[in-house]
Order: C-alpha cells, then sequence, then structure tokens
C-alpha cells in the first residue's frame, strides 16, 4: 500500500491533515508548525491512535517514539496525577517535547522515527 501512496511533502501533509480532520474532528488550522499536543490538544490515545493512522498508509515504524515525552498520558492528563509537571504547565512552562506536523512527515519520508 505504501507504493501506491506518494511520499512528496504534499501528499504526506495532505494525509496528515485529512486524518486529524475526519478522526480527530479538528478544526483549527493545521500547517507544519502546528504541534499535535500544544495546539491541536491530541493526547494520551488520541495522540497514539493519530500516529497509527498516519503512519498505516505508508508503513512508517514509530516503534521508537516514546509518546510520554511529547504530551501527557491519559491517566495523566485526566486525574493531575503528575502534580509538578501541571504546576510547570499552568505557569507557561513548556514540559513537552515539540511534536510538530513538520515532524511527522519527515519521519514518514525517512521511513521510520528517530526519538534522539
Amino acid at each position: 500500500m505504501a507504493d501506491e501512496i506518494a511520499r512528496s511533502a504534499n501528499s504526506i501533509r495532505d494525509h496528515i491533515v485529512g486524518t486529524l480532520r475526519r478522526e480527530f474532528y479538528i478544526e483549527e488550522p493545521i500547517n507544519d508548525e502546528a504541534e499535535l499536543y500544544y495546539d491541536l490538544h491530541l493526547a494520551g490515545d488520541d495522540l497514539a491512535d493519530a500516529i497509527d493512522a498516519i503512519r498505516k498508509p505508508f508503513g512508517t515504524d514509530f516503534s521508537l517514539m516514546d509518546l510520554r515525552r511529547y504530551a501527557p498520558n491519559e491517566v495523566g492528563h485526566n486525574f493531575g496525577l503528575n502534580f509538578l509537571r501541571e504546576f510547570r504547565e499552568w505557569r507557561g512552562e513548556r514540559t513537552y517535547r515539540s511534536l510538530t506536523v513538520a515532524s511527522i512527515i519527515h519521519a514518514v519520508q525517512a521511513g521510520s522515527w528517530n526519538d534522539g
């Protein structure tokens, strides 16, 4: 199936944007700089589902991606178990790494994610 879909940045971007709008009802503008957690508010299972839906047609390997670096998980996000991190976020400090549409495009073009 990966051979059927072009790996150009534009076709990958169209797939990512289409997937996010269709699967997660995101209406905010989605450009290359859009961050999946901070701008589009994807965390936990939603973020994992988004990465899975994005990677499937291309066969991209995201097995090295540790989603906890990019967004809170469902438990921490819903029940406030990580008080220090939540307090820092509340104060405006970014405690998660940036995960942008551009970084996903790059991973799809490369065929895998490098979490280094």
